[in-house]
C-alpha cells in the first residue's frame, strides 16, 4: 500500500489503538463532569419499605409492673415521593417530599392504620467555613478543562510518535535504495577492475579495496533490509493496520515554510496547554486544605428545618382528611475546646505546603516557558538547515559521478573514488534525517503551544462543539 504522512495521520485516527484510548479517557472525564453537573439539578427519588414483616414474643409491662408475653404479628408498608435540590453557594439542600404509610397488627388483635404526609417542604444546611459542595464544583470544572486540553495534547503526541515511525521508514527505505545503488556500482567497478587488473592496468590493493567497498555495500544492504522491517511493522502497529502488508511511503514533498514568532507561541501555549490547568489543580487543593483546616478551628454542625402537613386514619382516604401542620427544627453542633495544638500546628503545616506549592509552580512555570522557547528555536533552526542539507546531498551525488568517470578514465585511485563514496552516502543520510528532524519538530511546535503555525488557528478537538458548553 502506497502511504503519505497525512494519509498516515488520518488513518491513525480511525483504527489506532493509543487513539481510541485517548478517546476513551477524554470520554471517562466528560462523563464524570457531566454526572456531577446532573447533582445541580434537582434530583427526583422514589423510596419505601414493600413490606416490613414483624412476628415475635414480646415481654409487656402490665398496669400492675408485672410482665407478660404476649405473641405480636406487624406489618408495614412505606413509601415517599422526594425531590432534592442542592444549593451552590451554600452547600445545602432544600427538598420537598410526600409519603404514605400503612400499619397492620394481626396479632394481639387486628389493626389497621394509615399515615400520610401530603406535602412535605425542608432545608438540610451545613453550619461550617467550608463548603465542600463549592470546593467539588471547581475541583471538576478544573477537571474537565484539563481533559479537554490533554486530549488534544495525546492527538498531537500521536501524530508526533506516527511522524516520527513514518520517518524512520522512510530513512530505512532511502538507506537501502542506496546500498542497493551502491552494490549495483561496486559490482560494475570490480568487474572493470578486474580486467584492468588482468591487463596489468592497475594494481592488486586496489582491486582488493574495490572488492571490499563490494562487500561492506552488500552488508548495507542486509543491515538495511532489516532495519525496513523492523521500521515498517513498528509503524503499522502505531497505525492499527491488522496483517503484515508491504507499504510504499510516498516522499514528502511539501514542507510550509513558517513564520514562528516566540511571543506568540508563549501566548498561545499558555492559553492552550494543559499544564496551565494542572498548575491550577495544585495550587487549588493546596488552598482547599488550608481551608478544611481553617473550618476545623471553628464551631460546625448542621441545622434541619421543615415544615409540613400530616393525619392519620383507619381509612386511606380518611389519612388525607383535615391534615394537621407538622414542624420540625434541629440544630446540632460540634465545638473544640481543647486540642493541643493539634488545629493550629495543622493549618500551619497547610499553609506551609501552599506555598511550597506556589514556589514550585512558579518554577514549573518558567520551565513551561523555556520548553516553549526550545521547542521555537529548535524549529527555526532545522528550518534553516533544511536547504543547506538539501544542497550538500545534491553536491555530494555530482562529485561522486565526478569521481565515477574519473576513476573510470584512470585519473584518480580508488581510494579517492571511495571517499566521494562514503561523502554521498552521509550527505544523503544527513538530508533524510534533517528532513525528519524538520517534521518532528513542527509536530513537536504543534504539540508544544497547541497552535497551528501553518493556518495562524488554535488547535482544536473533534468534540469542540460538544466541550464548548462544559468551559
Amino acid at each position: 500500500m502506497q502511504l503519505s504522512l497525512p494519509q498516515a495521520l488520518d488513518i491513525a485516527k480511525e483504527k489506532s489503538l493509543i487513539y481510541r484510548r485517548i478517546k476513551a479517557d477524554f470520554k471517562s472525564a466528560r462523563y464524570s463532569y457531566e454526572s456531577f453537573m446532573g447533582t445541580l439539578k434537582p434530583q427526583i427519588s422514589i423510596n419505601g419499605v414493600l413490606p416490613s414483616y414483624d412476628s415475635r414474643l414480646d415481654n409487656v409491662i402490665q398496669p400492675d409492673g408485672s410482665y407478660k408475653v404476649q405473641s405480636f404479628r406487624r406489618s408495614n408498608i412505606f413509601t415517599s415521593l422526594s425531590v432534592e435540590q442542592n444549593i451552590l453557594w451554600t452547600g445545602g439542600t432544600l427538598f420537598v417530599s410526600s409519603g404514605l404509610n400503612q400499619f397492620v397488627n394481626d396479632q394481639p388483635y387486628f389493626q389497621r392504620q394509615y399515615q400520610a404526609s401530603p406535602f412535605v417542604i425542608g432545608i438540610r444546611q451545613p453550619l461550617s467555613l467550608f463548603n465542600t459542595f463549592r470546593w467539588n464544583y471547581q475541583e471538576i470544572k478544573l477537571k474537565i478543562a484539563y481533559a479537554i486540553k490533554k486530549q488534544i495534547e495525546d492527538i498531537e503526541s500521536l501524530n508526533l510518535q506516527i511522524t516520527s515511525a513514518y520517518f524512520d521508514l522512510y530513512v530505512a527505505t532511502m538507506e537501502l535504495k542506496n546500498a542497493i545503488q551502491n552494490e549495483i556500482i561496486n559490482d560494475t567497478l570490480l568487474r572493470i577492475s578486474t580486467d584492468g587488473y588482468n591487463f596489468g592496468k592497475i594494481a592488486e590493493d586496489e582491486l582488493l579495496q574495490v572488492k571490499l567497498q563490494l562487500m561492506n555495500a552488500q552488508i548495507d544492504a542486509a543491515q538495511s533490509q532489516l532495519l525496513v522491517k523492523t521500521a515498517t511493522k513498528r509503524l503499522i502497529n502505531l497505525l492499527g493496520i491488522d496483517g503484515d502488508p508491504s507499504v510504499e511511503l510516498l516522499p514528502v514533498i511539501h514542507m510550509p515554510v513558517l513564520d514562528v514568532d516566540l511571543k506568540t507561541a508563549v501566548r498561545e501555549a499558555n492559553e492552550n496547554r494543559s499544564d496551565l490547568v494542572e498548575f491550577r489543580q495544585r495550587e487549588n487543593d493546596a488552598k482547599m486544605q488550608v481551608k478544611q483546616s481553617q473550618s476545623r478551628k471553628y464551631a460546625s454542625g448542621e441545622i434541619f428545618v421543615s415544615y409540613g402537613l400530616n393525619q392519620t386514619g383507619t381509612t386511606l382516604s380518611g389519612s388525607y382528611k383535615n391534615p394537621l401542620n407538622s414542624q420540625q427544627i434541629n440544630i446540632g453542633y460540634s465545638m473544640p475546646l481543647v486540642g493541643w495544638g493539634k488545629h493550629k500546628n495543622d493549618l500551619a503545616a497547610y499553609r506551609q505546603n501552599l506555598e511550597a506549592v506556589q514556589a514550585q509552580l512558579s518554577f514549573d512555570k518558567s520551565a513551561f516557558d523555556l520548553e516553549v522557547e526550545n521547542a521555537v528555536d529548535q524549529f527555526k533552526q532545522l528550518q534553516t538547515a533544511m536547504p543547506i542539507a538539501a544542497q550538500s546531498d545534491t553536491i555530494a551525488r555530482r562529485r561522486f559521478e565526478i569521481a565515477k568517470d574519473r576513476y573510470l578514465a584512470g585519473k584518480i585511485n580508488i581510494t579517492s573514488l571511495g571517499l566521494a563514496q562514503d561523502a554521498k552516502d552521509k550527505a544523503l543520510i544527513k538530508s533524510i534525517r534533517a528532513l525528519q528532524q524538520y517534521w518532528v519538530a513542527y509536530y513537536q511546535l504543534r504539540k508544544a503551544t497547541l497552535f497551528d503555525f501553518a493556518t495562524n488557528t488554535k488547535i482544536l478537538a473533534e468534540e469542540a462543539g460538544e466541550t464548548a458548553a462544559m468551559k
